[in-house]
């Protein structure tokens, strides 16, 4: 029998729709508790009975600390009675010794029950267990996507890798640092770019892709297709947010910092220079877009130097934004603020008292695009920070607070300090996330033309430095990466994947991307059925609307799901032709698997041609010659029937020309097989039958 597993992995999903139905009858959380419990013990004893390994299904894992609590609740209670009841009976008899033993055990039991009573047992039904986090499997499973994925290729996120992106000896201390052009192959970076830029476009040329983008963008904001006009303009958003103190003031240089790893003086993560330029010379390059309606800033900080410098040697009228007077260094001084309430948190200050409503940057606010470029890196009260949570540097100064984001960390994970777990912390779903609001306002995250994570490096924490990727295909090197995409839910949920995959081997990471409820925002994003249901905090219902004007934000920003597993990345459009999630397409092609006869839809890029496979039917050799027209990374399998591969046959850098590949099968049974051949980006199947 075939096992449904979406149908599994959505019963915890359910069991909290379960008990938010309860509450709403407004039965008392020891009457929830029970009958939670009941259900719970029921569906796990149905299930498990038959089959002992489904113990390990996402569902059964929802079930089974409810069960084992009801359990618990139930022998304590029991017990206590049952052992009280004996002692008075051996009172009775005069048996004194055994009445006193039976007594104490009857304590025992009724302190662990007194201990472990239904209000904490209810409680523990919607808290994840913060010795474990999120560690292992989320509460959705795997492969179940929620909310509407979108773009050009609706959930389409590129990921491309190039191992000589970056100098593998690079120490990241400052005076061998990350940012630094002598670390950086800006060439390989620069063609990095392009060919993520393709995928999303699914142009054969960088102009022809932004300008799909760019028509894609306008007839979701506007309702009309539109391509760039000359008038318009463009605010780049970087990640350069300890600028505000980790600098010399002189010539906004980096300073260093002693990192949690004990390396001294060592360099903080930020958005890599080289991946700023590599954008910024496609726009005015290959779009033609003038350079002076290109603004790139950290508006509550500063940009580094090492941005700004890199930038204006070769497009000096690109405007680097400050909100200070540093024109002596080429900076371009902002007009201002808008007022302060541009930005109105949802939550009306019962979870963020401090916070209210915020003023932004008047070019950013103004902009007809924004083109976000975060850094890859964990976070110690969020778990992560990604695209969303760069917005935490977008807005004015804030009272006491000046320009610093401190009022903001009530909505996040880590309420009292970093890495600080106490009656403070927010791990539950359902829970109100400022990261939502960020992602969901209309002159911030919704109008966000393309969402970049710039993973060349990767940080294990916000304000900590780069360290190098154990996990394959890293490797031991830096991660040498590029993710792009149209969806900025769809482009965080493969990161945080990333982000667990390796920090699931790699200690300096401190298990940060395993904080519970770590993708509790992008759940919200995604789904306005996941929003909060407090009734204590929002009676009437609650409603994201950051921009304060009675409009709730769209009920889906985007798709989020989870990848099968960290060694196949498979999300649900790399499963099937019919999946509704996240599609994520890698370059080149053999870091994600895809199901026999997956093509990327990229149709015009053409590395490859004149593939022919013959003779077919074979019985002994097959030969597939085929053509390349430049440089490409070649990857040729035989799969069976049932996906699997049973043969490897090149793998493979390969310069332009004419190739031939034997293809040896008199060791094969006769049947069906399948030839994928993956060019860079590109995959191509073809069908052969061995005899």
């Amino acid at each position: 029998m075939k096992l449904n597993t979406n149908n599994l992995n959505s019963f915890p999903k359910r069991l909290d729709k379960i008990k938010r139905l309860f509450l709403s009858f407004k039965l008392s959380n020891r009457t929830i508790f029970i009958l939670m419990g009941i259900i719970s013990t029921i569906w796990f004893l149905i299930r498990v009975i038959p089959k002992p390994q489904r113990a390990f299904y996402p569902c059964m894992r929802a079930a089974a600390p409810i069960m084992s609590g009801f359990i618990i609740y139930l022998l304590t209670l029991g017990g206590s009675v049952l052992f009280f009841r004996k002692s008075l009976s051996k009172f009775r008899e005069a048996h004194y010794k055994k009445a006193l033993f039976l007594g104490v055990l009857a304590m025992v039991l009724l302190l662990a029950f007194a201990v472990k009573d239904a209000r904490s047992a209810f409680a523990d039904t919607n808290k994840v267990d913060l010795t474990t986090w999120t560690r292992g499997v989320f509460p959705e499973g795997v492969n179940n996507p929620m909310g509407r994925g979108w773009g050009i290729f609706p959930g389409r996120v590129a990921w491309v890798m190039n191992k000589n992106a970056t100098v593998s000896t690079c120490t990241d201390v400052l005076t061998d640092a990350f940012f630094m052009a002598k670390n950086n192959n800006q060439d390989t970076i620069n063609k990095m770019a392009d060919n993520g830029i393709k995928i999303i476009g699914g142009m054969s040329t960088v102009k022809g892709s932004w300008d799909k983008i760019f028509r894609s963008f306008n007839k979701k904001k506007k309702g009309t297709e539109s391509s760039y006009v000359s008038t318009q303009t463009i605010f780049i958003k970087i990640n350069n947010g300890q600028a505000g103190y980790a600098i010399n003031w002189s010539d906004m240089s980096e300073k260093g910092i002693n990192s949690s790893t004990g390396v001294k003086d060592a360099a903080i993560a930020e958005t890599t220079p080289a991946t700023v330029l590599a954008i910024v010379r496609q726009l005015v390059d290959s779009c033609k877009i003038p350079q002076k309606n290109i603004f790139i800033g950290e508006p509550m900080t500063h940009v580094y130097s090492s941005t700004s410098d890199i930038i204006l040697n070769k497009y000096p009228n690109v405007n680097i934004m400050d909100k200070d007077d540093n024109t002596l260094l080429g900076r371009t001084t902002s007009a201002g603020w808008t007022e302060s309430g541009v930005i109105t948190y949802s939550d009306k200050g019962k979870i963020m008292p401090d916070a209210v409503n915020d003023g932004i940057m008047k070019e950013m606010y103004n902009a007809d695009y924004q083109i976000n470029i975060a850094a890859l890196k964990a976070h110690a009260r969020s778990g992560v920070t990604l695209c969303a949570k760069q917005h935490f540097g977008s807005h004015d100064t804030h009272g006491t607070y000046d320009f610093g984001s401190f009022y903001l960390h009530a909505g996040l994970i880590c309420v009292t300090d970093n890495d600080v777990f106490d009656t403070k912390t927010r791990g539950d779903y359902h829970s109100y996330r400022v990261l939502t609001d960020l992602m969901g306002h209309e002159k911030l995250g919704r109008n966000t033309l393309l969402f970049i994570v710039d993973g060349l490096w990767g940080g294990i924490e916000s304000t900590d430095m780069a360290v190098k990727w154990q996990t394959a295909p890293f490797n031991n090197n830096w991660p040498n990466s590029l993710f792009m995409s149209q969806d900025e839910v769809a482009v965080e949920s493969v990161c945080i994947d990333m982000l667990r995959s390796e920090a699931n081997k790699n200690t300096a990471f401190k298990d940060r991307p395993f904080f519970p409820a770590v993708d509790d925002y992008l759940h919200q994003a995604a789904d306005s059925s996941n929003w909060p249901v407090d009734a204590t905090k929002w009676p009437k219902g609650f409603k994201y609307d950051p921009e304060g004007d009675g409009t709730p934000m769209p009920g889906s920003l985007g798709v989020h799901e989870h990848w099968n597993n960290d060694t196949d990345k498979q999300y649900s459009k790399n499963l099937a032709s019919t999946g509704k999630g996240i599609d994520l397409v890698s370059y080149p092609a053999n870091l994600v698997k895809h199901y026999i006869g997956y093509n990327t839809s990229v149709s015009s890029m053409k590395y490859s041609y004149n593939f022919n496979l013959y003779p077919n039917p074979c019985s002994e050799v097959a030969t597939l010659s085929y053509q390349l027209n430049g440089n490409a990374y070649v990857s040729v399998d035989l799969f069976a029937m049932d996906g699997k591969i049973v043969k490897h046959i090149k793998q493979a850098q390969s310069s332009a020309g004419v190739y031939t590949d034997n293809i040896k099968v008199n060791d094969l049974r006769s049947g069906i097989y399948f030839c994928r051949i993956a060019i860079n980006n590109e995959v191509k199947t073809i069908k052969l039958e061995v005899r």
